[in-house]
């Protein structure tokens, strides 16, 4: 920054805290600081100094006294109040910020009243610092901020920096991100769903006439026999089994849980079909019986339990498996639970239940769960793993 800039740049933030009482006239560093052994000159300079500092980052800051007034703001701060009206907690030098957010009424009220416990938890020593992200309506548009508090110490006493950075266009790459995922997840199922009809349409069929004929052929040629007959026989078998794998294949790329008998009745199939192909004994409690739950919820729960089962083969070992499904209070629940290895620390973060690496399967469902307004949660140890998912479900489907 060029010299001539760097005064102006002071000379106007100095003239701003003079308007609004800044630096100059409460001295956030307190009357005992270093600052009061320096000549006049010497600590106007200081406070120049400092507040130009704080002037030149993007974030709106305040400076907080040990009672929560502001004693200091910087040049974003005051002009985001001014081009708005001094929407969110009092922007001015003199306000009580604590009391402020304590008054906020309507939808932001929870939000302004857990940041003035999250202030207070840092006056009175019970954290060190505090964040949150909240949403800002201010009259030309939407915005979204993060808070960050922390406090720091002189010798006048305790002070707290409040910076709020506006994230607003990290929250807009976030939801073009969203909306892409959810086009790929869409064009996913789309893609499955005709994959699957055109084995079950097409190719099972195709076979289906292959070991008909084969069949019909025998019955042509009933002397055939050595090796001849042999080959014919086990060609039938293979043809019975290719029939039987694409036709299972099919159901697990689109399963029927709409068209067919609902979630419950395709999860008994599906659970049906995986013990006699693993052997692993597979328990399902179903509470009610009959759901009537929406087209995607029951894709979705269906997913999940089938990725669950599949990471039994792949990475527990268990023998066993237990199933639970429940809907209650606008809410779906389903476990699938094991008693395996578990999953170990370097893949799974136990403090957040979020798998940071295990393929594309649990991930792709935590993002389907997300879209719905669900959550996913896994729990994993020496006894085993327990996946939970919930959904919720609008009252006339509860």
């Amino acid at each position: 920054m060029e010299a001539q800039e760097m005064r102006d740049r002071q000379s106007h933030g100095a003239a701003v805290r003079q308007q609004k009482k800044g630096l100059n006239e409460q001295n956030p560093l307190g009357e005992h600081s270093g600052l009061k052994k320096q000549t006049p000159a010497a600590t106007e300079a200081s406070q120049r100094f400092l507040q130009s500092t704080i002037d030149a980052l993007s974030a709106h800051i305040a400076i907080l006294d040990e009672s929560g007034n502001i004693v200091a703001v910087n040049e974003p701060w005051l002009k985001f109040g001014e081009d708005n009206g001094s929407i969110g907690p009092g922007h001015d030098i003199g306000v009580n910020y604590l009391k402020v957010c304590e008054s906020v009424d309507g939808m932001s009220r929870p939000e302004a009243l857990a940041v003035a416990e999250g202030i207070r938890s840092i006056m009175e020593g019970r954290t060190t610092d505090f964040r949150t992200v909240y949403c800002c309506r201010s009259q030309r548009e939407k915005l979204w901020f993060q808070l960050r508090a922390t406090r720091f110490y002189d010798e006048g006493g305790m002070r707290l920096v409040m910076v709020h950075e506006n994230i607003t266009e990290i929250k807009h790459a976030e939801s073009e991100l969203r909306e892409v995922t959810e086009h790929l997840l869409r064009l996913q199922d789309e893609e499955r769903k005709r994959i699957a009809r055109d084995l079950h349409d097409v190719t099972a069929q195709n076979i289906f006439a292959m070991t008909m004929n084969l069949a019909r052929l025998k019955k042509i040629l009933p002397d055939l026999g050595g090796r001849a007959g042999e080959l014919l026989a086990e060609t039938i078998s293979l043809g019975e089994e290719s029939l039987q794998e694409i036709r299972t294949v099919s159901y697990v790329l689109h399963p029927p849980t709409v068209d067919g008998g609902g979630l419950v009745a395709a999860l008994r199939c599906y659970i049906e079909g995986f013990v006699k192909r693993t052997g692993i004994d597979v328990a399902l409690s179903a509470e009610p019986q009959a759901m009537d739950l929406p087209a995607a919820v029951q894709t979705v729960l269906f997913r999940i339990v089938q990725e669950s089962l599949a990471n039994i083969i792949r990475h527990s070992g268990s023998s066993t498996a237990r199933i639970s499904l429940r809907k209650s209070a606008g809410m779906v629940l389903i476990h699938v639970e094991d008693e395996g290895v578990g999953i170990s620390p370097e893949i799974l973060d136990e403090s957040s239940g979020q798998i940071r690496s295990l393929g594309v399967g649990i991930p792709g469902m935590r993002i389907r769960l997300r879209q719905l307004g669900g959550r996913l949660r896994i729990e994993s140890g020496d006894h085993g793993t327990i996946v939970t998912a919930t959904v919720p479900i609008g009252k006339g489907e509860a």
